[in-house]
């Protein structure tokens, strides 16, 4: 335990010592306070720097001794050198190799060969170091046949910090990219200067006084150079003179190149490039081209000339590319002008023979403006050029032409986002690129055929078309019916199958198949005492009827004699045991209602009264009784048996 925890306390010190170097080397600009060519190494890992036999690289003590020599003015011209490994440069600040417009305005003037390695975490500084940034300072040459610039590169998460202020060399001016900040071949030797299969991503934050710099993601200012098949991913903040893959260009071919990210700041602002001129004053045959590249940035600019691919373009050719993320103008100064391929086309003011061409190029940009902003949906201004088989998405800018001012008549395409998007498929990569599964065009039903067909993943143009066969009917387990039939019929289109009428064989009023209710009970006459009987299935329905009597009987009238009560003429009704006064049987009496009683006079014993009434028969007319007779012969009987006990009982007292 007492060993386990001495460990701990050593861990615990060594980690805050780490920590605090760590905080101590980026408290302040976020950039290490060490710089790499401190600790450059005194030798290369091999090679002799022949282009068969390059100098070789395995680390960052190697690389800087390659910027130390430069420094040094050992311009290492015509040699060639090769990375053997990928390096990490995060350990120390990186001063770059060779420096434009700074303080020493020196050359880097071999090749170097990436070999398909990365170098990454790489630092620039420039308020310390007063160089310029990017990897490489300055990449030259000034004869022929000798061959400068980089290949098969990528530089990741890189950070430049670049401040204008401080920049006091012969330029006057401050240049920054990622890969190097201004590289230019001498005139007369065009095409020597290449930069080829570069990939760069980062971030470059300036700090601009009078705006005059120029800034880009790999390159910052070129001439007569070559770049081809370079991409880039990068966010510029504060600039002006700037694009996503370069800041300012002359008389440089560019071409299958892809520029990515973000960009803020000043003027002359593009996704692709910022400024794009020539490299002899007023001579259009030093211009730039632009040939099947890609500007996918989002750009705002807030001082004048912003455009989805180039800023200001007084000179220049652009064919076959395309820009798309956004446009974005906070301008409210002068000449602001804002385009979702270029901001202003041509100077005339300062260039006689200004003139930019543009053939088959496209914006799908979205472009925002204030109202004191000049926009257009492809240019907010052409002053000098020509646009040929151009487009631009007029479904995202729908209140825009496509050219913010009316100084040239000539024309670009409005598009809705779709054609805009396969015009860019088939002029600037050269064709459709179709997705391996099949994208379903319209749904096949019952009724119908389907389609479906290969989609570019580009644009969604339709490649051919493939048949989806009708579906089969999807009947409902549930009947159809109307009055007269049933069915089953088909979810999907409503067909019918298995029609036929009703039938009701069971004679339950109900179809023997669908269960549908057919008819309601009918016929027949309710009673009394009975419901009526349909006269279709015999049963029995509905209320009885209280004046339809079952069995109406009638009994005449019988007179009353002495010996029996009569009755007076009635009808009676068994099923409902009513009485009534009349053959309609409408006025009901009570049974009690129909006797008469007996006629006085009646015959009694010897001895006996006769009382008005009482040979009355209690029901004359109605002998269906015979417990009251039975009842009566009883007390008949007692009364007798009273009297001759009572004549007896005198008899014996008269003896």
């Amino acid at each position: 335990m007492k060993k386990s925890g001495k460990f701990l306390v050593v861990l615990l010190a060594v980690c805050m010592v780490i920590t605090m170097n760590a905080i101590r080397a980026y408290a302040d600009s976020g950039v290490q306070d060490t710089k790499w060519d401190d600790y450059a190494a005194t030798e290369f890992a091999g090679g002799t720097g022949t282009k068969d036999d390059p100098y070789r690289i395995e680390n960052g003590e190697q690389l800087a001794k390659l910027a130390k020599d430069v420094s040094a003015r050992n311009t290492h011209k015509g040699e060639y050198f090769r990375l053997e490994k990928d390096v990490d440069l995060s350990a120390h600040r990186w001063i770059p190799i060779g420096d434009y417009g700074g303080i020493s305005y020196t050359s880097f003037e071999g090749f170097l060969d990436g070999n398909c390695k990365t170098i990454s975490g790489m630092v620039v500084d420039q308020s310390k170091d007063k160089q310029s940034a990017g990897l490489f300072g300055h990449i030259s040459n000034a004869t022929a046949g000798n061959e400068v610039g980089v290949k098969a590169l990528t530089i990741a998460n890189a950070a430049l910090y670049v401040d204008e202020s401080i920049m006091v060399g012969p330029a006057q001016d401050v240049s920054a990219g990622i890969l190097v900040a201004g590289a230019m071949v001498n005139s007369g030797y065009k095409g020597t200067g290449v930069f080829e299969n570069i990939s760069v991503s980062g971030t470059i934050t300036v700090k601009a006084t009078n705006g005059w710099n120029k800034i880009g993601g790999l390159i910052g200012d070129d001439n007569r150079c070559i770049v081809r098949n370079c991409a880039t991913d990068v966010t510029i903040t504060g600039a002006s003179n700037t694009g996503g893959m370069t800041g300012m260009s002359c008389d440089t071919t560019f071409e299958n190149c892809t520029a990515k990210g973000r960009i803020s700041g000043l003027w002359g602002l593009g996704g692709f490039v910022g400024y794009a001129s020539s490299s002899t004053w007023d001579d259009k045959t030093t211009e730039s081209t632009f040939t099947n590249c890609i500007a996918d940035v989002a750009v705002e600019a807030s001082n004048w000339n912003v455009g989805g691919f180039v800023g200001l373009a007084e000179f220049g050719t652009f064919k076959n590319s395309a820009s798309f993320g956004t446009v974005t103008s906070t301008v409210t100064g002068w000449e602001s002008r804002a385009g979702g391929f270029i901001g202003c086309s041509g100077n005339t003011e300062n260039y006689v023979n200004s003139s930019v061409t543009f053939v088959n190029c496209h914006s799908a940009s979205l472009v925002t403006c204030n109202e004191k902003t000049t926009c257009g949906g492809f240019a907010g201004k052409l002053v000098a050029g020509t646009t040929d088989g151009c487009s631009f998405d007029n479904q995202k800018n729908t209140n825009l032409n496509g050219i913010g001012t009316n100084e040239t008549e000539q024309q670009v395409e409005a598009c809705i986002t779709q054609k805009n998007l396969s015009n860019i498929c088939e002029d600037v990569y050269g064709g459709h690129y179709y997705a391996k599964e099949l994208t379903v065009d319209q749904e096949a039903t019952c009724s119908e055929e389907g389609s479906e067909s290969y989609h570019c993943i580009r644009c969604d143009a339709k490649g051919a078309s493939v048949v989806i066969p009708k579906k089969e009917h999807s009947y409902s387990v549930k009947w159809s019916t109307d009055e007269a039939s049933h069915w089953h019929e088909c979810t999907e289109c409503g067909a019918k199958t298995d029609e036929a009428k009703h039938t009701d064989t069971n004679k339950d009023h109900k179809c023997d198949l669908c269960g549908k209710k057919l008819t309601e009970h009918t016929g027949g006459k309710a009673t009394c005492k009975d419901k009526a009987k349909c006269e279709f299935c015999g049963e029995s329905y509905g209320e009885l009827n209280a004046n339809n009597h079952s069995d109406l009987k009638h009994f005449p009238a019988v007179a009353a004699t002495k010996t029996a009560e009569g009755n007076i003429e009635y009808w009676y009704c068994s099923g409902c045991k009513k009485y009534y006064k009349d053959a309609a049987a409408t006025q009901e009496i009570k049974q009690a209602d129909t006797v008469t009683a007996k006629l006085p006079g009646g015959t009694v014993k010897p001895g006996g009264t006769v009382k008005p009434g009482a040979d009355k028969s209690p029901q004359t007319g109605d002998n269906s009784n015979p417990l009251l007779w039975i009842a009566l012969l009883f007390i008949s009987g007692g009364a007798v048996t009273v009297t001759t006990v009572y004549g007896r009982k005198k008899k014996r007292s008269v003896k």
